[in-house]
């Protein structure tokens, strides 16, 4: 009985309890950090190595570089062959708590090869980059706008750049507002900082073949060719390469055919525009250039682009990637395509 008094006692105490007790200590709910994996870059750069056997895929590239708080990043680009034979790319971004950016490579049956999956090692203001390209000053592990935080770049099978901002636990790629694609970069402010850039494409044979470029800087959160860098480049442009000679008091050759007259007007208009000069007095100058028929076409289509430059769709809206997955295991990037070792 008397065990039986104490087997009661006991109960009543435990049915009288609060029942609050938590498996979570004090707090009463999880931290943030029962959801995210300890700190191992050894770890995640494994997981890269295991699959990127499994997808066949070849380093080309490895940078370390620093992340704003502390800790290391790890950027490396790979190359592979797809089932149609075709050369293919991948990238892959690791710090100690994840993968936070896993691209490519694309399967060979995908209609859509928009996506960027091509390390670009390092920009050289000017020209067109180059997986090969030697390191420089602006390599792709480096913070290349000064935010703080270390940047990506990335290519497409198009040639067009996106650049993508690595933090610990995932990465954002910043949007782009240029009237062409981004192909290459500029320092055209001489900061020490490069600007993208990119041009209007031509047709073959273009009877005209104006140069429409434009050059977007980095202001804010974003690259822009609406902030104060883009425009004081296109505003200088805009009085076409005689303004100095002419602002001397020197006499300015005329242009030596009709072609060249037109291109000189469809540039300066251009740049007129992008420097934010109302559209109705810009397209009045240029309509009062006499066109002869044989260029009329020409003409008209490049006035269509001079009155659109402004209103050119953004490259590239925000993109978000991450958190990584379960134990740091690679994740693919939004409206990325399985492989078939993926299916």
């Amino acid at each position: 009985m008397g065990v039986l008094r104490l087997v009661c006692v006991s109960c009543a105490s435990s049915c009288a309890s609060d029942h609050q007790v938590s498996p979570w200590g004090s707090a009463g709910r999880p931290t943030l950090g029962a959801f995210v994996a300890p700190p191992d870059l050894d770890a995640r750069l494994h997981a890269i190595d295991v699959e990127a056997a499994e997808l066949g895929l070849k380093l080309e590239v490895e940078l370390r570089g620093a992340l704003r708080r502390g800790g290391e990043v790890v950027v490396r680009g790979y190359s592979g062959t797809d089932a149609l034979g075709r050369r293919t790319s991948a990238v892959r971004v690791a710090t100690p708590h994840g993968v936070v950016i896993a691209a490519g490579p694309l399967d060979s049956g995908r209609v859509d090869r928009s996506q960027a999956t091509q390390l670009i090692p390092s920009l050289l203001p000017g020209s067109e980059p180059e997986t090969t390209e030697q390191l420089g000053m602006f390599r792709s592990g480096t913070d290349l706008n000064r935010d703080g935080a270390p940047d990506v770049v990335l290519r497409n099978e198009d040639g067009e750049l996106e650049i993508w901002a690595v933090q610990p636990l995932g990465a954002t790629r910043y949007a782009v507002e240029l009237a062409a694609p981004p192909r290459f970069a500029l320092d055209v402010d001489q900061d020490g900082t490069l600007e993208l850039a990119g041009r209007m494409p031509l047709d073959e044979g273009d009877s005209i073949a104006p140069d429409l470029l434009d050059v977007a800087g980095f202001e804010g959160d974003r690259y822009t060719h609406r902030g104060s860098v883009a425009q004081a480049f296109h505003a200088a442009r805009a009085e076409g390469p005689g303004a100095e000679t002419a602002s001397q008091g020197k006499r300015q050759e005329p242009p030596k055919d009709d072609a060249a007259r037109l291109r000189g007007a469809l540039e300066r208009a251009w740049h007129a525009r992008l420097a934010g000069r109302p559209a109705a007095e810009t397209l009045a100058a240029l309509d009062r250039e006499p066109v002869t028929p044989a260029l009329r076409g020409a003409f008209s289509a490049h006035r269509a682009r001079v009155a659109d430059a402004i209103a050119a769709a953004p490259s590239g809206a925000p993109t978000r990637e991450g958190p990584p997955g379960p134990g740091g295991a690679p994740t693919r990037p939004q409206g990325a395509l399985e492989t078939p070792a993926r299916r």
